[in-house]
């Protein structure tokens, strides 16, 4: 039975959470790029010669060759190169780039600003605090972010702010796909899902209105757009138009969740989630399996690692979330790891991976036989439709459960680095169940019956 506990159970192991946490990741510090780009021609004015901004350059030739074949192909144009200059700026130097009127400008920041047609950043702050979080291709994609306002300003682009920054985030995603495939730049999944964690700390602080001339996105809609461009390529990205895609961005709806910040308590969470859960596919089951009734989860074992519960019989040491499929229940550690998880990533972290397990419970009451990939995935879709279920309060009779802002954010981090060491190998990459999430809360549960990527 042992393997059925190992193909029935979705194991989380914390490695460390977003925030002031590092992250400990493979670096491609020790694998060089297999066709580096041709760095000969780039200045940049600032310390160049750090690894970082070597990162940033090399970033910068090849985004200049990207753009200067795909320019013409999408805009029917030449494309004009970046010309202004490149600053790479350490603020307490008192230097001032164009456009900024202070070095305070600069710090912790990264810009492209086109009535100087140039491209700046900190060097000195910005880049070593999102590298040591996030790893090297973190620097890349924002460079390829910055350069998809430059593209902006060449086809005269104009939206809102928050539309703009979006396609911005899509046209770094789909350059991040050619430098991925094409070697420019050596990336694990590993390093691509820490990458993408970057973007999530690098959103709008929590509760930021769609509407607010400096709102950037949530975590989500980010996420959601760079993954459209690494999916659907440069054509989905020249799409864009205010409202497509549909901005996600929640505000605080009273005082008191604003001021918690939209945490409930861990308790709260962990005795009230499941119960929210059965109410969901009490309701959604019929709807997906033409009538028929869902068979309530039959137990809850919330443990302390130290006296793990038996699956099928034999011990579940080891797991620290899974869905026990032989004894139908949902089985969490919940001395260490989920509180850590509620620390670190916030409550519907927490409600996110209890979520993708009543989804694997789910799938084995619909009869799904796919592998531990798709299953996980699957399972994962099924805990964004349930989120949607949330957020649109279309249960309002029974449920009175609601989504606080940044809540998507939570659900997007756990499914990226709250992972044991071969989860990715085992269950797929962080970057394929967060798709796979956002699946299900952008079209539902029936959406996730036969999902596959």
């Amino acid at each position: 039975m042992l393997k059925q506990i190992a193909a029935a159970c979705t194991a989380v192991v914390v490695v460390a959470g977003c925030g002031a946490a590092k992250v400990e990741i493979p670096t491609s510090a020790n694998t060089p790029a297999r066709s580096k780009p041709d760095t000969s021609g780039i200045e940049v004015q600032g310390d160049a010669s750090g690894r970082l901004n070597e990162l940033a350059v090399q970033a910068i030739a090849d985004l200049q060759q990207f753009w200067g074949e795909k320019f013409p192909e999408l805009y029917d144009k030449d494309y004009e190169p970046v010309s202004g200059g490149f600053f790479a700026v350490d603020p307490s130097s008192g230097e001032t780039p164009p456009c900024a009127s202070s070095p305070d400008d600069v710090a912790g920041n990264a810009f492209y600003c086109g009535a100087e047609d140039v491209v700046a950043w900190d060097s000195a702050g910005l880049f070593p605090e999102l590298q040591s979080k996030y790893g090297d291709f973190v620097i890349p994609i924002v460079m390829a972010h910055e350069w998809g306002h430059a593209i902006q300003a060449r086809s005269n682009f104009t939206a809102r702010t928050i539309t703009r920054e979006l396609q911005a985030d899509c046209f770094a995603g789909s350059w991040a796909r050619h430098a991925k495939d094409d070697k420019v730049f050596e990336v694990t999944s590993a390093e691509l899902d820490i990458s993408l964690a970057g973007i999530l700390d690098l959103r709008d602080p929590i509760g930021t209105d769609k509407l607010d001339p400096s709102a950037h996105g949530s975590g989500f809609d980010r996420v959601g757009a760079f993954q459209d461009g690494f999916d659907n390529g440069l054509q989905r990205c020249k799409q864009y138009r205010d409202d497509d895609p549909v901005v996600l961005a929640l505000p605080f709806t009273d005082p008191e969740d604003e001021a918690s910040g939209g945490d409930a308590p861990y308790d709260s969470i962990v005795n009230g989630v499941p119960y929210d859960l059965e109410d969901y596919w009490t309701q959604v089951y019929p709807e997906i399996t033409r009538g028929q009734e869902w068979v309530p989860v039959h137990g809850l074992e919330p443990f302390d690692p130290s006296s793990p519960p038996d699956c099928g019989g034999q011990s579940a040491e080891g797991f620290s979330l899974f869905y026990c499929v032989p004894d139908d229940y949902v089985g969490w550690d919940n001395a260490e790891t989920m509180p850590r998880v509620y620390r670190q990533g916030g409550d519907y972290a927490v409600a996110t991976l209890l979520a993708t397990q009543y989804g694997l419970a789910a799938l084995t009451r619909l009869g799904d036989d796919s592998d531990e990939k798709t299953s996980t995935a699957r399972g994962d879709c099924f805990a964004g439709a349930y989120t949607a279920s949330v957020i649109l309060h279309n249960r309002a009779e029974t449920s009175s459960w609601s989504i606080s802002p940044g809540d998507l954010d939570e659900g997007i981090k756990a499914l990226l680095v709250f992972r044991g060491a071969d989860d990715a190998d085992r269950q797929g990459a962080g970057f394929d169940r967060v798709r796979a999430f956002r699946e299900g809360v952008i079209n539902g549960a029936q959406a996730c019956v036969e999902y596959h990527h």
